[in-house]
């Protein structure tokens, strides 16, 4: 009984300094950690593949998006195809309402970081890397954490040219023209942002189906 109450107490001494370890990191310190270099990825998807982190699920995927669940919170990633296959960075404006606005510059990869609070009390992140965007809305407490999870998956997404050239070249894209926008409207009474679901199941091959290399021989 003794070794089960001490396993007990390492335990809860741990989680609790793990909580408070990541509440005290600045968000310049959680954005310094896209730097790290992430080889491991577990989730594989037509044209891409990336790291999924304990405690998301997959709830929605199309063609160049991915919808991730955690408890309450939706994490929204759209992946830039077209500008990838041209190897063109999209320009940020800093937006002069933003609580937090940082330009991201790792060995020629660039994005940006912006927090803004919204009418509700709760804080819409944008983190775009990589070729990639994910936003998230979250209460302030849930920041770090947020970030810390957008940042594993942008990091570690990597491409597959062949394939997303294929796409590109059948324009089987969700949206090919435009920029593909998931966050049009935030519901004050919700933090959930809304999104256009993917209309065109049945062009989705079985091959474009979530893996997880947990379940992969």
């Amino acid at each position: 009984m003794k070794i089960k109450k001490s396993i007990i107490i390492l335990l809860i001494l741990f989680l609790v300094t793990g909580c408070t370890n990541l509440k005290s990191l600045s968000y310049d310190d959680i954005i310094k950690k896209i730097s790290e270099n992430s080889n491991y990825v577990n989730t594989y998807r037509k044209g891409y593949r990336f790291y999924t982190p304990n405690g998301l699920r997959i709830d929605n995927a199309g063609t160049n998006y991915v919808i991730f669940s955690s408890n309450t919170v939706n994490y929204y990633l759209y992946l830039d195809f077209i500008n990838y296959d041209k190897k063109q960075e999209i320009k940020h404006e800093v937006d002069k309402n933003s609580i937090y606005n940082k330009e991201i510059n790792n060995e020629g990869f660039f994005g940006y970081v912006d927090i803004k609070m919204l009418k509700n009390n709760q804080y819409l992140i944008e983190i775009m890397y990589n070729y990639a965007k994910i936003e998230v809305m979250v209460d302030k407490d849930m920041i770090n954490e947020a970030l810390i999870n957008s940042i594993s998956i942008l990091k570690s997404i990597r491409y597959n040219d062949t394939i997303i050239k294929n796409i590109l070249e059948s324009d089987s894209l969700d949206y090919t023209e435009e920029i593909f926008d998931l966050f049009k409207d935030v519901s004050s009474n919700s933090n959930t942002l809304e999104y256009e679901d993917d209309k065109n199941d049945e062009d989705v091959l079985i091959d474009d189906e979530i893996k997880d290399n947990d379940y992969v021989n």
